[in-house]
């Protein structure tokens, strides 16, 4: 069984490779000589909303909030409603959602240095 510590460094691990792929795909639209492909401008609104919901999933995580760690049909609900959220409430414009995403990464990035990589995991073990 690969233990909680293991999982929270390769979930860094794989925030950290979306990330630099996402920044570097937009350098290299804002360096192609091809005007029609100009990246899509970032929401500071965007960033911050995805920032603090990435922080806060793996944060439910960690601690199994709704036991949303044990029990994966109710983690999978708790997804589905996130979506729900999403969809309803949040602005559908190409700027926000991209940032959004973005923020969701930088927002476990984050999360996942702090409590994983320098600090122990929260919760039980």
């Amino acid at each position: 069984m690969v233990s909680r510590r293991t999982k929270a460094v390769a979930e860094f691990g794989l925030a950290l490779l979306t990330a630099l792929w996402m920044v570097s795909m937009r350098r290299l639209l804002r360096s192609s000589d091809d005007e029609s492909y100009e990246p899509t401008p970032l929401s500071p609104g965007g960033l911050a909303v995805g920032g603090v919901w990435g922080a806060g999933q793996v944060w439910a995580y960690d601690r199994d909030s709704w036991k949303v760690r044990t029990r994966r049909r109710r983690a999978l609900v708790v997804s589905f409603l996130g979506i729900a959220v999403e969809r309803r409430l949040l602005p559908r414009t190409e700027s926000f959602r991209y940032s959004l995403g973005l923020g969701r990464v930088l927002g476990v990035l984050g999360y996942r240095a702090w409590y994983g990589l320098l600090r122990p995991l929260p919760g039980d073990e």
